[in-house]
């Protein structure tokens, strides 16, 4: 639940612009700097760019500014194509190939796209690699042995797969958009 904004606001109160400054961060990269303040906490939809029928672009969805699903789709394409050629990598597939190949496919979408797009990327990566952490155990020795570890320890390997994998997609997106931010941007004097 979100604090009320028609609250006293006293002098002294240290939190009293915090609100400003989480809508403007909320407001993203396509806010104009020149709206008044008090415009936009009456209307919050005025400096989104989005309006109450549905006409602008949302905040989930398939363009969506705080979830994309094409961002989504494009990171688990790539993640999962990382992960797969890694994979076949002689000598060092398997577990280390497959973790190389979510660091690789996240940080190609960081690479590739212009827009933050971390929270697609690290459901990604946590998706992937918690079936790659499943696909491993199945694919080692005989069946049954392999449905009896996971039913024993399934739940955890999930989650050791999934945190490693979000954590390895989120570092890589970071070091692609670092990176395309470092070539795109000016050389100084």
């Amino acid at each position: 639940m979100q604090p009320s904004k028609e609250r006293e606001s006293s002098e002294d109160d240290p939190l009293d612009g915090v609100d400003d400054l989480l809508d403007d961060d909320l407001a993203g990269d396509d806010a104009d700097p020149s709206t008044d303040s008090d415009t936009a906490a009456a209307d919050p939809d005025a400096t989104t760019g989005s309006d109450v029928t549905g006409d602008g672009p949302g905040r989930v969805g398939v363009d969506g500014r705080w979830f994309s699903l094409r961002s989504f789709l494009l990171a688990v394409l790539a993640i999962g194509a990382g992960t797969f050629l890694g994979g076949l990598i002689p000598l060092i597939g398997g577990t280390i190939g497959a973790v190389g190949g979510v660091l690789l496919g996240a940080f190609l979408v960081g690479l590739s796209l212009s827009s933050r797009n971390y929270v697609e990327t690290g459901i990604a990566g946590a998706g992937v690699g918690a079936g790659s952490a499943l696909t491993s155990v199945l694919g080692v020795g005989f069946l049954p042995i392999g449905l009896d570890y996971l039913g024993e320890w399934g739940l955890p390997l999930l989650a050791a797969g999934g945190g490693i994998g979000l954590i390895l997609g989120l570092v890589g997106h970071y070091l692609g958009r670092d990176l395309r931010a470092g070539v795109a941007g000016e050389l100084p004097d």
